[in-house]
């Protein structure tokens, strides 16, 4: 269900879900399996390193809230994609709103295991 809310979001081309191991949980939209597979993969990755970033940051700015990652975006000329805990959603840049898409994202995602 919450995949379907997401894609339903204006400017989501593709929405899906990764285990805290990298796996493809499942997908929806304008995307194949492969894609889908990979992105799932590099989404995890992804997530792991900025959870680092956020532990150094914290310790180097002796702010703790950076330890408290929730999500992390990355934009090309045309597309872009929003990833918050185990979901990433792939947007077309002219007709997506970022601030609805993290919003909608940010209520339907569940944290990845740290």
């Amino acid at each position: 269900m919450k995949l379907k809310q997401i894609l339903n979001v204006p400017g989501v081309v593709g929405v899906l879900t990764f285990s805290p191991k990298g796996e493809l949980n499942d997908y929806r939209g304008n995307i194949t399996a492969d894609q889908a597979r990979m992105a799932a993969h590099m989404c995890y990755s992804n997530s792991s390193l900025m959870q680092m970033q956020g532990r150094l940051f914290s310790d180097y700015s002796r702010q703790p809230e950076w330890k408290n990652f929730e999500s992390w975006a990355m934009f090309g000329p045309e597309l872009g994609i929003y990833v918050s805990g185990d979901t990433a959603c792939f947007l077309n840049r002219s007709e997506a709103s970022f601030n609805q898409v993290s919003q909608v994202v940010n209520s339907l995602a569940h944290p990845l295991e740290k």
